[in-house]
């Protein structure tokens, strides 16, 4: 090779590094699972009667040891002094790290398949359908039998008071109850079923008594009553009753009666 005057020929290069090597791509960590509490609920999903595999508990476990035991401030081949009876802390557990406590054994809980009662006998349910029956039909037998007692007994009580032969006569005989006899259990006779209450009748003939006490001589009259509305089964009737004493003084009252025809006719209502 020819070397031209002026112009060295450059120093060699040094060899290039070798690459350094790829390192090996780190395992991706399994994430945990979620944790829950000691005394959560379980998860209804999993199944509390399958066996599960037995787990070593984890907890401290005391190292093993690597020489024999010496006090901190003895020199090897000076240890003169034996072991205390109790550990130092740091040859015990720590209090943050404990032996877990045992697992509560949960109680399952009845599904909503699954039921607490014992198996039906064989007929229990048409026996149970034929006493449905049995009592259905008696309370209608003691509905239909109590009914007609019931109606039976207030005919009675209408058939028992014939009543008058017309509606004037019904409310003469009731005005002379009430005023003149001034006598509840009569006037009770001349009135009809649904009007017929003995407290309420008595209290009436008990305010026209007391009232008439309260004058010297009272007398009671009216003149005939008058039947301003009739058909075949209810009449209207009018009347003035007036009240008199020895002294001359009167005192009027219009009243105006409802009468009805049963066997006979009876005092409905009285308005006035």
């Amino acid at each position: 090779m020819t070397q031209f005057p002026g112009h060295p020929d450059p120093p060699p290069s040094p060899d290039p590094e070798p690459p350094t090597p790829i390192p090996p791509a780190e395992p991706i960590p399994v994430p945990e699972p979620p944790h829950t509490g000691r005394h959560a609920h379980p998860d209804p999903a999993h199944d509390l009667t399958m066996e599960q595999p037995a787990v070593p508990a984890a907890g401290w476990h005391q190292p093993p040891a690597h020489g024999p035991w010496h006090a901190r401030h003895e020199k090897p081949g000076e240890w003169q002094y034996s072991p205390p009876e109790h550990l130092a802390w740091e040859h015990s557990p720590p209090a943050a790290v404990q032996p877990p406590e045992p697992e509560p054994i949960w109680v399952s809980r009845p599904t909503d398949t699954e039921t607490w009662q014992l198996p039906r006998r064989p007929g229990a349910a048409a026996s149970r359908r034929s006493s449905l029956f049995v009592s259905l039909a008696l309370a209608a037998t003691l509905a239909l039998c109590g009914g007609g007692a019931v109606s039976a007994y207030l005919l009675y009580r209408d058939a028992d008071n014939p009543g008058s032969p017309d509606p004037a006569t019904a409310v003469n005989r009731f005005l002379t109850a009430v005023y003149t006899q001034q006598d509840a259990g009569a006037a009770e006779d001349l009135v009809c079923r649904k009007s017929r209450d003995q407290n309420r009748l008595a209290d009436r003939v008990q305010q026209i008594r007391s009232y008439a006490d309260g004058y010297q001589g009272a007398v009671f009259r009216w003149d005939d009553p008058a039947v301003t509305s009739a058909d075949e089964g209810e009449a209207e009737v009018g009347v003035r009753v007036v009240m008199s004493t020895e002294d001359e003084k009167t005192a009027a009252q219009d009243l105006e009666f409802t009468v009805v025809r049963k066997s006979g006719w009876l005092v409905c209502d009285v308005s006035g």
